[in-house]
């Protein structure tokens, strides 16, 4: 008896073919990639070929370009009703507009939206459904969902208020022992990151299939670990998953694994193809405004520094007289090629469009917070690692070894060019409250957004380029 799972994750509002970048011998390198009328069509014919497909969606699906952040997450219904989904899991990004927009929208969706781990705050009843089954031909399937554990701690507040998250060891271990008696397959579907799942699945027995998400893997061949089968399918719609299973006699006995780029050879589904474009021409200003150029390929593919954030940091710092200017290393946002930035491309890379803020920091601070930073990203203990990439800067070199211990990891730090004093006060810049959590009472707020900051600033600097070396480097 064969079964087929399809994931995808981490999509984040790209509805449309874009530009995606991939590592060649040469460095980075684009290639067309995405869009959901190319997957829901590949798995629509799929499910017409086989009764036995489920396809799920790892979560990150209602926030990351304007069309969604502007109609918080509602335009996506019409889509999604036409989409051959079987569940979802929220991201950390899908709590974006509040606890009762998120419960609205998942109160529309055909499919269930599962997870274990957040509860209403005063109640602590669940929020979402822990689990559900689903019956295929001679076999029956319990699908777990598992959301970010973090959002209260890593997001803006508003993001998780009225909300009560876990890490969810033990609330995977009660949806096990429910579902035990009821199911032949038990899958995890999850939006915790590829070190936290692997984490999860070596402390609790029974889980047969992690469909993981949140830290944009591109997962090539399954990790298996405590014979659980752990993958994941990269992000921005570029990526599906595909395991194919074999099951018989209450036990699966191989798993065949493909990670599927959704290049432009892949067909379209015509009704989401015309639903995708009626939302998007509604946003056809944006997306003829030319905001400026830029030289540079525009990416966040790497984990130190990215070109995308250095654009946005580079901005910030230019706009006041601040020693360094900082942003928070985010992952979400596709390839910008060179040439003409849109204002739709401004959105797309930041589409929080943060209000900016000044902070004075003393040198101690400053360094502590970035030590906190480099522990979120890189704790030995993965129920640590917070997810994201190292703190992205302007004015800033630093050096740092990633396998020393908390807070011994930055070897040197220097501030607008000099060595840091930690006594000194320094006056930085950054945006919305994401960033510099802890001083939120010390940051002032200076009334304008970061999409209008970067769009000066590229139209008055000309075209974007990145000619200095690397400024945070690992020893």
């Amino acid at each position: 008896m064969k079964f087929t799972l399809i994931q995808q994750n981490d999509t984040h509002g790209c509805l449309e073919q874009h530009q995606e970048l991939f590592w060649g011998p040469d460095g980075p390198n684009l290639k067309k990639a995405g869009g959901f009328s190319r997957i829901s069509h590949y798995v629509k014919n799929l499910k017409k070929e086989n009764e036995n497909v489920l396809f799920f969606d790892g979560g990150d699906l209602f926030h990351g370009t304007l069309p969604l952040v502007a109609t918080k997450g509602e335009a996506l219904l019409p889509i999604l009703e036409k989409m051959p989904l079987d569940g979802f899991v929220p991201g950390n990004w899908d709590y974006a507009y509040g606890k009762k927009q998120l419960q609205k929208l998942t109160e529309k969706l055909q499919f269930p939206a599962l997870a274990c781990n957040v509860m209403h705050d005063e109640t602590r009843d669940v929020f979402l459904s822990p689990y559900s089954i689903k019956k295929l031909n001679g076999i029956t399937i319990g699908v777990i969902g598992l959301t970010y554990p973090y959002v209260d701690v890593t997001m803006p507040p508003d993001f998780s208020a009225g909300l009560h998250f876990t890490k969810g060891v033990e609330e995977v271990s009660k949806a096990l022992e429910a579902l035990q008696e009821q199911v032949n397959v038990i899958v995890l579907l999850s939006h915790m990151g590829l070190p936290l799942d692997v984490k999860l699945v070596s402390l609790v027995d029974g889980i047969d299939i992690v469909l993981s998400g949140h830290s944009h893997d591109r997962v090539h061949e399954p990790i298996i670990q405590n014979d659980t089968y752990i993958v994941q399918a990269g992000s921005s719609s570029s990526f599906l998953g595909r395991l194919d299973i074999d099951f018989e006699n209450g036990a699966i006995l191989d798993i065949q694994y493909e990670l599927i780029v959704i290049d432009e050879h892949f067909e379209e589904d015509q009704e989401i193809k015309r639903l995708i474009e009626e939302l998007v021409f509604e946003y056809e200003k944006e997306r003829a405004s030319i905001a400026g150029e830029t030289k540079t390929l525009l990416h966040r593919m790497t984990l130190e520094e990215a070109p995308m954030d250095k654009l946005i940091t580079d901005a910030y710092l230019s706009s006041f007289e601040c020693d360094a200017a900082f942003s928070h290393g985010w992952r979400y946002g596709h390839p910008i090629a060179p040439g003409s930035v849109t204002l739709y491309d401004l959105h797309t890379i930041i589409p929080t469009n943060p209000e900016l803020f000044t902070l004075e920091l003393t040198g101690q601070q400053l360094l502590d917070a970035l030590e906190h930073n480099l522990e979120q990203v890189y704790s030995s203990e993965p129920f640590e690692q917070k997810g994201g990439y190292v703190l992205r800067s302007s004015g800033i070199n630093m050096t740092y070894k990633p396998y020393n211990p908390k807070g011994h990891r930055i070897q040197t730090l220097q501030i607008a060019g000099s060595f840091i004093k930690l006594d000194k006060t320094y006056q930085v810049a950054g945006g919305g409250s994401q960033s510099f959590k802890n001083y939120e009472g010390k940051k002032n707020y200076q009334g304008v957004f970061a999409i209008d900051i970067i769009q000066s600033y590229i139209k008055e600097h000309g075209p974007y380029e990145i000619t200095t070396n690397a400024n945070v480097i690992s020893v």
